[in-house]
């Protein structure tokens, strides 16, 4: 079939077919996402052995049938296992997308069963739609009602692949997008801090909001917009059941996931999230890998509007402060911190009665000290430029955690502190809190350098 140089620059939507009615669907569905996306249908059986001339002929036949949908066609029956050669076909240069459905088996009859549509998913440098119930995918491309997407997040590039693929279905239309993500509580109260017992179910209130403030700006940032829904849900176990069952509470016709796309026996170390996923679920998936996040010019970094910025009372660290409200414009906010170091276990294992009583006095006292030295360290004009102040003192014996940890519940833009200056084995002796910060925040440092006469 030859074609003149702008069919050939066409991008192309391909779709795997072994004819059973279950791939009938899933052509269905790639047929109608080729049109509305102006690509060309690249309808693909492979086959290990020489194709029969009976499969010839229903190969034609399944093509007539969706160009008569409209959709502008092209055969393809390359010689190999299924999942392989879709993999090849499917060039990110050329290729949108793989439509496949989740039934079948890997012979030249029915190859097209859940295992390698997975493999199919994992290994694509282009998004794979896995497609089980095709009616509202094809109902929401004749406009007859906005799809129902569900995201599954968790801060990471792979995941953020995922979330900024959306905008593709944004261009098709309308979309109602709800974004999930599953946190672990052990993890989250290792990056939070806290006390006390964990509970089995649910999150704390105050994880709670901390981890729907950090999903809401972050899904803000990347889509551009707030028309989205948000679940958080605590999870002890493996995500991948509760992302299911978020989805199917969210009433989902899709689901969107990235892929690490791990191979080998690393697929199996890592337990991939979208495996299991693709395994468990029986709604439509969409798994977008990694690769699809364009290369290029970065944007610039959001504005700074909340810093943290800390202090032990040392005219050293104090001056990290003025250059903390320099980072910010009016509305901005700067949470002014002080690290001390808790009275010892064994200390505390023999208070009793009025001893403990004396002690909780002591250590309030301290405590409302060191918020009224932090105020006085605030910038005169800080107000009057409408940058607000916020102030904390806690208690923790790894400083550098310590204020990590609150970075994070105070959702720093920027880590303001002053270092000393010192390199090599000077900082070692002195045990710098800043050394120690580089290797541990994950938020961005700002290090006021200064070195004493």
């Amino acid at each position: 079939m030859k074609t003149n140089p702008s069919e050939e620059a066409k991008p192309v939507v391909i779709c795997g077919t072994d004819f059973t009615p279950a791939a009938g669907h899933a052509a269905d569905t790639a047929s109608a996402l080729a049109r509305r996306m102006n690509c060309q249908l690249e309808l693909v059986h492979a086959s290990a052995i020489p194709l029969s001339t009976s499969v010839h002929d229903q190969m034609s036949a399944e093509a007539d049938r969706l160009r008569q949908q409209g959709a502008d066609v092209h055969e393809s029956t390359p010689e190999g296992n299924a999942d392989e050669e879709l993999v090849k076909l499917a060039k990110p240069d050329a290729c949108r997308m793989v439509v496949v459905s989740s039934l079948g088996k890997r012979a030249p009859q029915r190859w097209l069963l859940g295992s390698v549509s997975e493999r199919t998913a994992e290994r694509a440098l282009v998004p794979t739609l896995v497609v089980r119930d095709a009616t509202p995918l094809l109902e929401w491309t004749r406009g007859e009602h906005p799809l129902r997407v569900f995201v599954a997040f968790n801060f990471s590039e792979t995941s953020e692949a995922a979330l900024l693929w959306i905008k593709e279905l944004l261009a098709i239309g309308p979309c109602e997008l709800v974004v999930g993500y599953v946190d672990h509580p052990a993890e989250q109260r290792a990056r939070l801090g806290g006390a006390g017992p964990l509970a089995l179910v649910g999150n704390a209130p105050e994880v709670q909001a901390i981890l729907e403030r950090d999903l809401t700006a972050r899904v803000t940032e990347l889509l551009g917009t707030s028309d989205f829904q948000i679940r958080v849900e605590a999870n002890w176990g493996r995500p991948d059941a509760a992302l299911d069952n978020m989805a199917r509470k969210a009433g989902a016709d899709l689901v969107v996931i990235g892929s690490h796309q791990y191979q080998g026996f690393e697929r199996v170390w890592n337990m991939s999230v979208s495996r299991g996923l693709l395994h468990s679920t029986t709604m439509n998936v969409v798994v977008v890998p990694r690769a699809t996040l364009r290369t290029g010019p970065a944007p610039c970094a959001p504005a700074v509007e909340r810093v943290l910025v800390t202090t032990d009372f040392s005219d050293l660290a104090n001056r990290a402060i003025p250059h903390a409200y320099s980072l910010l414009r009016a509305g901005g906010i700067v949470q002014l911190l002080h690290v001390t170091q808790p009275e010892t276990a064994s200390d505390l294992d023999y208070l009793q009665g009025q001893a403990q009583q004396r002690f909780q006095a002591r250590q309030s006292e301290e405590v409302r000290t060191c918020l009224g030295k932090l105020k006085e360290l605030v910038p005169v004009d800080a107000a009057s430029r409408g940058i607000r102040t916020e102030v904390e003192v806690i208690e923790q014996r790894d400083a550098a955690q310590g204020i990590c940890q609150a970075a994070e519940r105070f959702g720093a833009d920027a880590i303001c502190l002053a270092t000393h200056g010192r390199t090599g084995l000077a900082s070692a002796v002195a045990g710098s809190v800043a050394t120690s910060l580089l290797g541990k925040a994950n938020r961005p440092l700002y290090l006021v350098r200064v070195i004493r006469d």
